[in-house]
């Protein structure tokens, strides 16, 4: 291990810095790598500056402050450096598109993406970063439900996963394919990309990562109506590392929308109304998109459930979270089963 004494001050604050994030403990790693970056300036090292200060937006990512983060990481993508280095630049927009995505700003969310993609497309030295580019388009064009665009931006995404990407990149890949899989219909693809997925990830390296692909498994499967024990499965796997882990506010809420998704296709309502109110009570926490999606399953739930009146106004009010999402097509999904219900 380095001599700490023989380290430059900013390479240390870095060490702290990480540690702490590594540890969980966000905030302090967000203070320790503002630190950093201040030393390095003071260094005169530009390139450690830049790191430090896209760390600092990933910290805060973490801590569930995303408008902050995507403050942050635009003023970090327009910088020079990143418009000079296309790796760096990269690594900028797809910070960024994530940030946007969970804000609700979807087609910000997918030309930030696209940036990413098109600047390390091609070139093997940056494969990897071409992949985690892939990744966050395909998730802001799914999310936007322009599945088509997803679908294709998926078979790209495949071609890069040679033998030489590691296996826990892979699975992250597979992952995101499966998701598309299960919302274009394509069911056994969607489960087989999933298994793919699973096979990929490891809970012992990662438990916080487990827990995410689990709760977003459980979440395909539900929208493709899957009541099956393998959904089950996901539903428990994704509760319990959630709990190992400590989710944040925004994480417990989105496990609360899956148990309670599953509660409504397998018919308990009462469950599933009780589940429902009390979250889309705190839906300023969640994704604009994913706000809409709670306010959706409450409407039809409270439909199902003879509460006529308050289940319309639900789904008016989903109808406009997905409008503010930019999710056109998913209102108009919405506004079309309210009319078949009128």
């Amino acid at each position: 291990m380095p001599n700490p004494r023989k380290l430059l001050p900013h390479v240390v604050a870095e060490l702290q810095a990480r540690a702490s994030w590594k540890g969980r403990e966000y905030s302090r790693a967000r203070d320790e790598a503002r630190r950093a970056a201040e030393l390095a300036l003071l260094e005169g090292d530009q390139t450690a500056w830049w790191n430090m200060t896209l760390f600092q937006a990933e910290c805060l990512k973490d801590m569930g402050k995303i408008q902050e983060c995507m403050e942050l990481i635009t003023y970090l993508a327009g910088h020079p450096l990143s418009t000079a280095e296309p790796a760096l630049g990269a690594r900028a927009f797809i910070l960024l598109a994530l940030s946007q995505q969970g804000l609700g700003r979807l087609p910000d969310a997918v030309s930030a993406a696209t940036s990413a993609a098109q600047l390390v497309a091609g070139n093997p030295e940056y494969v990897y970063l071409h992949i985690q580019a892939q990744r966050a388009l395909i998730a802001a064009l799914a999310e936007s439900r322009r599945l088509d665009e997803a679908w294709e931006q998926c078979l790209l995404l495949e071609g890069l996963l040679t033998e030489l990407v590691d296996e826990d990149t892979a699975g992250k890949a597979y992952w995101v394919i499966g998701n598309v899989a299960f919302l274009t219909g394509r069911v056994m693809d969607g489960g087989r990309y999933h298994d793919m997925a699973a096979e990929s990830l490891s809970p012992s390296k990662d438990v916080d990562l487990w827990a995410r692909f689990n709760r977003a498994s459980a979440v395909m499967r539900l929208e493709a109506e899957l009541t099956e024990p393998a959904t089950l499965r996901c539903i428990e796997r994704a509760e319990l590392a959630t709990e190992v882990v400590g989710g944040s506010d925004r994480d417990l809420l989105e496990m609360s929308f899956v148990r309670a998704h599953w509660h409504f296709l397998t018919g308990d309502m009462a469950i599933a109304i009780d589940m429902l109110r009390p979250l889309c009570t705190e839906a300023g926490i969640l994704a604009t998109q994913t706000a809409g999606e709670a306010s959706f399953l409450l409407g039809k739930s409270l439909l199902a459930n003879g509460e006529r009146d308050e289940g319309l106004q639900r789904l008016e009010d989903a109808a406009a979270l997905f409008d503010n999402a930019a999710a056109s097509e998913r209102s108009a999904q919405v506004r079309a089963f309210t009319a078949g219900v009128s």
